[in-house]
């Protein structure tokens, strides 16, 4: 069985008091995703978080509509891939712009665009989807293996070669069909 994406979602209404909540529980669902990023990349998800969910609430939602709920989702695929999303009911597409001298706001699609992989929306009939991808493969910690039913994590094992080598889920399991052997990590001697 391949591994499928883990999403986890929260609902808000729709009010730009929210948006701390909103970074708040992004950052809370990290480690839950199974992510276990650096610092700065916590903050990179919190910031591209923070300014697509504004955006729903002031352009989606006519600046703010607290009787309408919103939706945050992250996605994080089995090859490291996390999709940061905010739901909204407004019609349009967002477009980076370029804010005047002085201005006060209109630069948070440029930063979310200089943070992320990927950047789009995804149109419904009564809904829009935006959404920004990171790649992290990286940082994804691997899932233990299961064994007759039971998860058991990677561990290592010194065959009778007495060369140890790593056993568990193997590297590449997505799209490993049955009977193919997985590969074994070598373990250098200490």
């Amino acid at each position: 069985m391949e591994p499928r994406p883990r999403t986890v979602t929260m609902r808000f209404p729709a009010e730009l008091a929210r948006i701390g909540a909103v970074r708040r529980w992004a950052k809370a669902q990290l480690p839950e995703l199974g992510l276990h990023l650096n610092a700065p990349r916590v903050e990179d998800v919190q910031l591209v978080m923070s300014e697509i969910a504004a955006n729903a609430v002031v352009h989606g939602c006519d600046g703010g509509r607290p009787d309408e709920e919103l939706t945050a989702a992250l996605c994080l695929t089995p090859t490291g891939v996390l999709r940061m999303s905010v739901t909204d009911p407004g019609p349009g597409r967002p477009e980076p712009r370029k804010p005047g001298e002085g201005a006060t706001s209109g630069r948070g699609l440029m930063l979310v665009a200089g943070l992320v992989d990927r950047f789009g929306v995804d149109e419904g009939p009564d809904h829009k989807v935006v959404w920004a991808e990171l790649d992290l493969p990286g940082a994804v910690r691997p899932s233990p293996a299961t064994v007759f039913g039971r998860q058991v994590e990677p561990q290592v094992v010194v065959l009778c070669s007495g060369t140890p080598v790593r056993v568990g889920r193997p590297r590449s399991a997505v799209g490993m069909r049955l009977g193919q052997q997985p590969e074994l990590d070598r373990i250098p001697a200490a």
